[in-house]
């Protein structure tokens, strides 16, 4: 989702070779890592970058190069500001040319309540994207998405239910209104499913693997919308995107594979890759 080859790679190198800080997401014993679809409730330093390939969408039913890169800060307890650009070749979303970037854009993020007991995060925020911030022929208005941000994790389950415990769930609900009323409103509702062999191993039972095993979540995306208005109304888009996330002590490392749900959302396969480093204060 968002940079050219160099730039990605220079990406990779600085995040790689920032300083170290400890990992945001934590509520209890649970660890939320930052998932590349659906943005998890934590405000955090960081920095991220990837790349990845659509599944064939649109007239043409062709595919889509992808470069990401975006960053982090919390400037103050709780509180975050994100800004992220996505590169695509071809660019379906731009008027007048065959690959560029979309529009830029930003989240803020308020956190409400962590609750290290029942092991949950809440938080407030908006998600926009600037006007006029990407490359020649994008869109023409901003969205404004005021969103509730979600993570559950499951270790307050009866110890009956121990191999359940490594469960989580993370998400977002948001209300995307365009700055141009001929442009549809649309509700943002995707979620996470997470299985942290982390937990399993930490906290209910030695699973017996080395190191490098019991470092993976296993974890499916569901990034969703629907479309509330306009010719569109009614309409869900969205995917499927099971993959793994390997947890280092400042970086994680993620690969998910991109299932469309229905034709309007895509044609075969995509995939995704991402690192995200944390940077501290």
């Amino acid at each position: 989702m968002k940079i050219n080859l160099k730039g990605l790679l220079l990406g990779v190198v600085l995040i790689s070779n920032s300083g170290m800080v400890s990992a945001h997401g934590i509520a209890g014993d649970r660890y939320f890592p930052p998932t590349i679809s659906v943005d998890d409730p934590y405000a955090a330093y960081e920095a991220h970058t990837g790349f990845g390939k659509s599944p064939n969408i649109g007239i043409n039913n062709s595919s889509a190069n992808l470069g990401m890169i975006g960053v982090g800060i919390e400037p103050f307890d709780g509180f975050g500001i994100a800004i992220d650009a996505i590169y695509r070749n071809p660019n379906n979303n731009l008027d007048t040319q065959l690959n560029g970037f979309d529009n830029v854009y930003y989240s803020i993020k308020k956190e409400l309540a962590i609750n290290e007991k029942h092991e949950y995060a809440l938080t407030l925020g908006l998600n926009a994207q600037v006007a006029g911030t990407g490359s020649s022929g994008s869109n023409h208005f901003s969205t404004y998405t005021p969103t509730i941000f979600y993570a559950k994790g499951f270790g307050d389950l009866p110890n009956a239910m121990n191999l359940f415990k490594p469960f989580a769930v993370s998400g977002v609900l948001g209300y995307q209104i365009p700055t141009d009323p001929s442009q549809a409103k649309v509700l943002n509702w995707g979620f996470t499913l997470q299985y942290s062999f982390m937990y399993l191993n930490d906290h209910v039972r030695s699973t017996g693997w080395g190191e490098h095993f019991n470092n993976m979540i296993a974890v499916i995306e569901f990034p969703m919308q629907t479309c509330l208005s306009g010719i569109c109304n009614g309409q869900i888009l969205g995917s499927v995107n099971p993959g793994v996330i390997w947890v280092g002590k400042e970086f994680n490392l993620s690969a998910e594979l991109v299932f469309p749900i229905n034709s309007q959302s895509g044609q075969g396969t995509g995939f995704l890759l991402s690192i995200h480093k944390f940077l501290g204060r």
